[in-house]
């Protein structure tokens, strides 16, 4: 019996022996790893061991916990249980690597791979012959993105990155939904688009749609600037036609004043109407309402508005001797009976009605001479009045052509004299009155 227990003593001795006294090379696969002894109850450093490769007798009063650090890589912490029996030699692989990711602002959301993982400051891990990708995000401003390798074949990670978010992004909602938005003259797309500003730049955003009035707008990302918005509504809302006319030389008016001649961009804001006249001379004066209102046929993009010959111009011709008094002296041969005579004469050949005959005044009026064309009517009528003085006798005529315009509404009479105006033309069967009374009361 004592000898049997003496050789169990023997044995129990060796082992324990061997648990309290085990030494153990460790050794890092890069040879500028560090190792570092961790304190038993939290992972605070108690002593530097050694780099790239070190022998370690196992402490039994300890747990014997082992960081292993390399900056760029994922650090590993061995915990080596002295009541176990380890391989005297062990080692230790860092192949993951780290990347310390920090975003400025501070409340910049950090994702990797889509996932959210973090504000301001996170610690990549990118295990070997993998990638992730980091993209730092935060309302109104452009996100950055970027992809971290650890591969053989491609570029080394960073021990450390940090990103800046300086250039804003205006997220930009755009009604109707397929017009066109353009930053800078370059088109990125239809409907709603994210528009980068680059710090210290100026982005002009333009937004069309053919039948519709341009949108645009200058967003800038300056020191001293106000800062863009992260937002922006553009409904694009009043219209625009494309107008043109033949021929291509008439004049357009609005409210009269000429903004064109042969070709115009209207532009018809929402909720409201507005008309153009066209005119030419020889033409019949074109006149259209475009509408932008909800109740109304909405405008066209275009308009095409040929005009019509005018049967008023084609009947008369220009002259520079309509609404002007003419003084007519009267050859010295003709008593003024004899004149009168010749000039009554020759006034109902053209009028068939004289309104006032007066020999004594030497005053004569014919009656408004009216005809009526599709565009307009033209009312025509003589005064003659005495012009001369006590040297010489004279008459003084005075041809009077008016015109006034239909607007296919309202009816216009011979007697409405606020619609007419002085026309600067003579219809052809008056054409050579003026002369003809001229030439018959000089010889």
């Amino acid at each position: 019996m004592k000898l049997k227990h003496l050789l169990f003593t023997s044995v129990f001795l060796l082992f324990s022996f061997q648990s309290f006294s085990q030494k153990l090379q460790l050794t890092a696969n890069h040879s500028d790893a560090k190792f570092i002894l961790l304190n038993d109850y939290d992972d605070s450093e108690k002593q530097e061991l050694g780099t790239g490769s070190v022998e370690y007798k196992l402490d039994k009063d300890s747990k014997n916990r082992i960081k292993i650090v390399k900056p760029g890589y994922k650090s590993e912490i061995k915990e080596y249980n002295r009541d176990l029996k380890w391989d005297k030699e062990q080692r230790i692989t860092l192949d993951t690597r780290q990347v310390d990711i920090s975003a400025e602002p501070f409340d910049a959301e950090i994702y990797v791979d889509g996932r959210l993982i973090g504000t301001k400051l996170i610690y990549l891990y990118i295990a070997k012959d993998r990638f992730l990708t980091v993209e730092i995000k935060k309302p109104g401003f452009a996100t950055v993105s970027k992809v971290y390798y650890n591969q053989p074949d491609k570029e080394t990670p960073p021990f450390k990155e940090h990103f800046t978010l300086k250039d804003r992004q205006v997220r930009l909602e755009v009604t109707p939904a397929d017009a066109t938005v353009v930053a800078n003259g370059i088109s990125v797309g239809r409907g709603n688009q994210d528009i980068k500003v680059p710090f210290g730049d100026c982005v002009t955003v333009t937004v069309t749609k053919e039948g519709f009035v341009n949108y645009e707008k200058v967003h800038c990302n300056k020191e001293g600037d106000p800062e863009p918005p992260v937002r922006d509504k553009v409904a694009l809302e009043d219209r625009l036609v494309k107008i043109t006319t033949a021929p291509n030389d008439a004049s357009i008016e609005i409210a009269g004043k000429r903004v064109g001649n042969g070709s115009y961009d209207l532009k018809v804001p929402k909720n409201s109407c507005v008309e153009i006249r066209v005119s030419k001379d020889g033409f019949i004066r074109y006149i259209k309402n475009y509408c932008n209102q909800s109740n109304m046929q909405e405008p066209p993009k275009s308009d095409f508005l040929e005009m019509q010959v005018d049967e008023a111009y084609t009947s008369s011709v220009s002259s520079d001797l309509a609404n002007v008094r003419i003084t007519v002296p009267i050859n010295s041969k003709h008593t003024p009976e004899d004149a009168w005579k010749i000039l009554s004469g020759i006034v109902t050949g053209y009028f068939d009605i004289l309104e006032t005959v007066d020999f004594n005044t030497r005053y004569l009026t014919s009656s408004w001479q009216v005809q009526n064309f599709q565009s307009s009517i033209i009312r025509t009528r003589l005064v003659v009045s005495n012009g001369g003085n006590s040297n010489q006798e004279a008459y003084a005529v005075k041809l009077i052509s008016q015109e006034a315009f239909l607007d296919g509404k309202n009816p216009v009479t011979v007697k409405d004299d606020e619609k007419f105006t002085d026309w600067a033309r003579i219809l052809k069967k008056y054409d050579g009155l003026i002369q003809e009374i001229q030439a018959r009361l000089q010889n």
